[in-house]
């Protein structure tokens, strides 16, 4: 038995501060900075750039980071599915920015499913009933939801192809069946998916 009993004080906390273009300052532990690969390589460069730490001790955030859409991406280390990203995302926030801010800073990377994807993973799940010509739609909400961000974080990447005019139908008639299943998908999910295809069906016009 081990009666030792360890009295010695905690670690202390490691934390490293980020200045962003604005001004604000944002401080992070170890294990935050971890999960952002931005952040990490500019604290693994330490002071090998002059532009990166500055004589107050902070590292120089690049100018295109806002803040707010820095916090959210903060935030959304501890989500636990794509789908949190458009259901706790605000209105206010221009969801095209934010997936553009997570790919830049390296979180993720967030896998977009393809126009065959939804369909097997939304349009095909089916089970034969207790009868012959009985068949039964099998779903879980939870799995469409994140097949539908992920299919329109491909729209906002440009993944499918805009000049074929099936694939903008199948497109449409895919974006239409998420705006109308209410029962499916809650109302932040659906204002974003609105928001992005709206901007790219507007250039087709």
């Amino acid at each position: 038995m081990n009666d030792h009993l360890d009295k010695s004080p905690p670690s202390p906390l490691i934390t490293k501060t980020f200045r962003l273009d604005s001004s604000q300052l944002v401080t992070l532990t170890e294990d935050q900075i971890k999960e952002i690969p931005h952040l990490a390589a500019l604290v693994s460069a330490g002071t090998s750039f002059d532009s990166i730490v500055v004589d107050q001790g902070y590292y120089l955030l690049d100018s295109h980071i806002d803040y707010h859409y820095f916090l959210l991406a903060l935030d959304s280390i501890s989500f636990r599915s794509v789908r949190e990203i458009f259901t706790r995302l605000d209105k206010c926030y221009n969801v095209k920015a934010t997936i553009a801010l997570f790919d830049f800073i390296g979180i993720g990377p967030i896998q977009s499913s393809t126009l065959e994807g939804v369909e097997a993973n939304v349009f095909w799940k089916f089970k034969l009933g207790d009868e012959f010509g009985q068949y039964t739609f099998i779903y879980e909400p939870s799995h469409i939801q994140d097949t539908a961000v992920r299919f329109t974080i491909g729209i906002v990447k440009e993944e499918s192809d805009f000049s074929n005019s099936k694939v903008i139908d199948q497109i449409y008639w895919f974006v239409m069946f998420f705006l109308s299943a209410h029962q499916l998908f809650e109302a932040h999910l659906r204002y974003h998916v609105h928001k992005i295809a709206f901007l790219y069906f507007v250039r087709l016009c």
